[in-house]
């Protein structure tokens, strides 16, 4: 008897479920699918927004519109130190990322990008070739800080590229595997 009080009561409280309640839990079912879904090229989306950022800058300075410039500029400084002497310029106006980040972070981009167009089939790659892909970026850095010489505007470009593409192509098909096992 008592059991089947206990059933009563949960089907009346599935079917009386308050509306809200409802709709939060379908929203986040929903929510969920679509980051499932897309999270790869959510993430080509802020990264291909951040390169273009940074390189809209120096020409919205150039046609006097530092009103949108400068904030823009500034909202970058969370992702890069812009050191003036480490940067490119286009018609005299800073780039909004130093010659490292702009290369590390388009690479991230065409490497995402990349990655989606091929419907998130590209393999990835093993561990020890992502760390020789890092590595350069982190003795050129290493030995710049510790003064032993002054790196140049061309290895800031490579090791970057080399840094952002071997993050990419050893992490998106890691984190893809990892959700497609999950389901």
């Amino acid at each position: 008897m008592a059991t089947r009080q206990l059933e009563e009561t949960k089907s009346i409280t599935v079917t009386h479920e308050h509306p809200l309640r409802r709709f939060a839990y379908s929203f986040l079912l929903h929510l969920n699918n679509l980051l499932l879904e897309y999270w790869a090229t959510m993430l080509t989306a802020i990264l291909g927004l951040v390169v273009l950022i940074a390189l809209s800058i120096p020409f919205l300075s150039y046609f006097g519109l530092d009103a949108i410039a400068k904030p823009l500029f500034f909202s970058l400084h969370y992702v890069c130190a812009q050191i003036p002497s480490h940067s490119f310029y286009i018609f005299g106006h800073q780039l909004g990322l130093c010659a490292r980040n702009l290369s590390i972070y388009s690479s991230m981009f065409l490497g995402s990008l990349i990655f989606v167009l091929s419907k998130k089939r590209l393999p990835g790659i093993p561990w020890w070739l992502w760390i020789l892909m890092i590595l350069p970026m982190a003795l050129d850095g290493l030995t710049q800080m510790v003064g032993l010489r002054e790196s140049t505007w061309e290895l800031r470009l490579i090791t970057g590229t080399l840094f952002g593409s071997g993050s990419v192509w050893f992490v998106l098909p890691y984190m893809q595997k990892t959700i497609t096992e999950q389901l």
